[in-house]
Parts: C-alpha cells; structure tokens; sequence
C-alpha cells in the first residue's frame, strides 16, 4: 500500500493544529493501548512568533489530535516496524515542498517522503483555503446577524430545485425565496458533499455555487471547494458555505434539517425575508 494518502491525511491534520507561517513542526508520540497518541507539538517559523490570524474553522482541536495520532497509527503499521515511534519532524522551508521524518530515539531518521508543491496544493487545509475564509468571515458574520434577524423562527421548509425557490414556514406564514443549495452534510459518515457534485444537480439551484467552485478549473490550494466531497467537521463545512454564501452574494446561510433524515442541507439565500412581527 501506497503511504502517501495516509501523509496527505496527516498534513491535513498538522495544518489544522500548527500556527500558521509554521516551517518546521515536531511532534511528540506516545504509544498507548488504543493506538498512537501526540503529545506535544513545538514550531518554528513566523507562525511559532506572530501568527497570522486564522479563520473560525469549528474544528476541536483535541479531535483533530486524536485523528493525527490515528493516521500516524496505521503509517507505523503500513511501514512494519520500521519505526519506533517517539518524534516526527515536518519541515516546510518555502511553499516548494514539505518534508515529513520519522525520527529514531537517536534522532536519525527512519522513514522519509517529500510533499511536492503540486501535491500540496491540492490537500483539503491550505493556506490558500485559510486566506481565502479569512478574507470573507467578518462579512458572513454581519450577513448571517442580519438573516437570522429576518427570519426569526423557522417551523418548516421545502425547495423547488428547478427554478431554485426556497419555502420557509414561519409562524407568520410561510415566505418563498431565492436561494442557491448549497451543499449537503452527512453526519453518519462525517462527510460534506457540495450540490453541484450530484449527477441530478439542478442548474437553477446550483449554478451560482459551481462558478465560485470551479471544479473544472480545478484551482490551486483551494482543493476544499472544487472536491465533489470529502470527510469533516459539520462546523468546517458550514465555514466553507460562508465563503461561498458571501462570494455569490447571498444574504446569508439557512441550515434545514429535513424530517426523518439525519443529514442537514446548507442553502445560500439570495434575498431577506420581511421581518416577522411579534403576535
């Protein structure tokens, strides 16, 4: 077996976790009876300094810990005892490559690869992502206060995908919008699929978010938006629709959960809804 998608996972993992401006991470490893676990974590760099702000990502730390020690369990198993495990240096000199080392006791090094520049730009965690959220979170923020101020309190929902009509059941009555879908979360299999993935995709729902996806243009670094799916945090999905929302011009994310169903569907709503009075 090929390690190198486990390193991808495990890269995805550090950047998550790390400062960013990191260019040489260590970790400390402890085996325990449930498999791998990282105890310490030391940078360097101008992320280990003064890091630059990161985008509210919702991803619990201590769980992407414990995903981190998980991947770098089944690395030890693919390579058959051909590390001990206790430290692993990551080295990150410029945006080129990065270099992950499986260091013995001695500190030599037992296993080595190298992360080309193409195959990091094309991993979920960026930088690229971060400045890219970064750059549209204060507004989301604002537009998501005001949405929620116009909505009030929501009692039901159903979409119409071909003309892209969103019906919201309020206590006041119910109130049709525009809106985009935006996307689909799948707790069950901690998986976030984006709509313009679905073979059936309705243009009329889906247009506006595939331009700012660009799944055929495929653009550097921001993997995260033009993958069809991949496995998160529901939190990390809902910042990625934030970006989104604010990129088509929506006024905001409206998160419906359908009856029976243990998925949530993410819609971008191109307008507010007049402001339910008090009864």
């Amino acid at each position: 077996m090929d390690p190198k998608p486990l390193v991808f996972a495990l890269h995805d993992s550090l950047m998550l976790l790390a400062p960013p401006g990191w260019t040489r991470v260590e970790l400390g490893v402890t085996r325990t009876p449930e498999g791998l676990r990282v105890t310490e974590l030391q940078t360097k760099g101008d992320g280990a300094k003064e890091p630059k702000p990161r985008p509210q990502l919702h991803v619990d730390p201590r769980e992407e810990a414990t995903r981190l020690g998980e991947a770098l369990t089944e690395l030890a198993a693919l390579l058959k005892g051909r590390w001990e495990p206790g430290r692993v240096l990551v080295e990150r000199p410029s945006p080129e490559f990065a270099d992950w080392k499986l260091l013995r006791a001695d500190g030599s090094v037992a296993w080595f690869t190298r992360l080309e520049r193409a195959e990091l730009q094309s991993l979920l965690i960026t930088d690229d992502l971060f400045d890219a959220l970064q750059g549209t979170e204060r507004a989301f923020h604002d537009l998501q206060g005001q949405l929620q101020h116009h909505l009030g309190r929501v009692t039901g929902f159903a979409f119409d995908p071909a003309h892209g009509v969103l019906r919201v059941d309020r206590p006041g009555g119910p109130v049709e919008l525009q809106a985009q879908l935006v996307g689909s979360y799948l707790p069950d299999v901690f998986t976030w699929m984006w709509s313009w993935s679905d073979e059936l995709a309705q243009p009329a729902s889906t247009d506006r978010v595939r331009r700012v996806c660009q799944p055929d243009l495929k653009p550097d670094g921001l993997a995260a938006f033009w993958r069809p799916h991949f496995h998160c945090d529901e939190g990390f999905a809902w910042a990625l629709a934030g970006h989104l929302a604010v990129s088509i011009g929506a006024r905001g994310l409206f998160r419906a959960q359908p009856p029976d169903a243990e998925g949530a569907l993410f819609f971008a709503l191109l307008e507010l809804p007049a402001v339910t009075l008090p009864a």
